[in-house]
């Protein structure tokens, strides 16, 4: 396994898209760095070669990037954003992916694919279904994968556990659409990770990790050892030789590079 950092819920820093963190990244011994997608689409051509000649120079990859939608784009309910607008972001964001080298594209992204209270949950799966389906077609000619993430239920009301992505993910049927199994979800709704096995190596694109009290950095694995290691053993079974990211909040920006 390989083991990432995410940057998007850090603390701002300068540079593009967290680049900023991106030297300590590799100073603390990170193998790559995960990249918020949304921003990445968002900074310009000369924004994007910068980040890349940095990366390059910290021989530091981006192996994937998160926060896959801005708030902006809704997938899910009654005012959902044109296809066409849908299509020109992914584009973009897969192109800037592919210049990365950059081959994951973890879907959360929970407020826009979360289902307003008078909307029909079963027309939201559907729509999901399809957004899914047409990015990846779209990803497909940037090799990326598309990972769609279990989100908790304080975040959306679509899509909370792994089982319930592994059946969206068998509806879309493309083999460059897969799962992002994220701890900090898996353990926050009850779920075993044995769940996993379900899906197997095959549905199994991307994971994250974050300690489960506060969605923080796992200074300390009291109360959780036991968690941690039925993950791992889980992952180990299934032959995961994938990254590993975390995705963890801190308590300050002085205090990250020491959590």
């Amino acid at each position: 396994m390989t083991f990432g950092c995410c940057v998007n819920l850090l603390p701002r820093r300068e540079g593009p898209a967290g680049s900023g963190y991106a030297r300590e990244i590799k100073e603390v011994g990170y193998d790559y760095i995960e990249l918020p997608l949304h921003e990445v689409a968002q900074i310009d051509s000369r924004e994007l070669e910068e980040l890349a000649d940095l990366l390059k120079e910290l021989d530091l990859p981006c192996r994937g990037c998160n926060a896959f939608l801005p708030p902006s784009i809704q997938i899910v309910g009654r005012d959902v954003t044109s296809p066409e607008e849908v299509d020109r972001y992914l584009v973009r964001a897969f192109q800037r992916m592919e210049r990365l080298g950059a081959s994951i594209a973890g879907l959360g992204s929970p407020k826009s694919r979360t289902c307003p209270e008078d909307f029909p949950p079963e027309r939201g799966l559907e729509q999901l279904i399809r957004f899914l389906r047409r990015a990846g077609q779209i990803a497909q000619d940037y090799g990326v994968v598309v990972a769609l993430e279990h989100n908790n239920r304080s975040e959306t009301n679509l899509i909370n556990r792994y089982r319930e992505g592994l059946a969206v993910i068998r509806a879309v049927d493309r083999p460059n659409v897969n799962m992002l199994c994220d701890y900090f979800h898996l353990r926050w709704e009850g779920e075993s990770p044995q769940v996993l096995l379900e899906g197997g190596l095959e549905l199994l694109a991307h994971t994250h990790i974050a300690r489960l009290q506060g969605r923080g950095y796992f200074t300390s694995l009291e109360g959780e050892l036991p968690m941690v290691q039925d993950y791992a053993e889980v992952l180990r079974a299934l032959g995961y030789t994938g990254g590993v990211s975390v995705e963890a909040q801190t308590e300050g920006r002085e205090t990250w590079r020491r959590e």
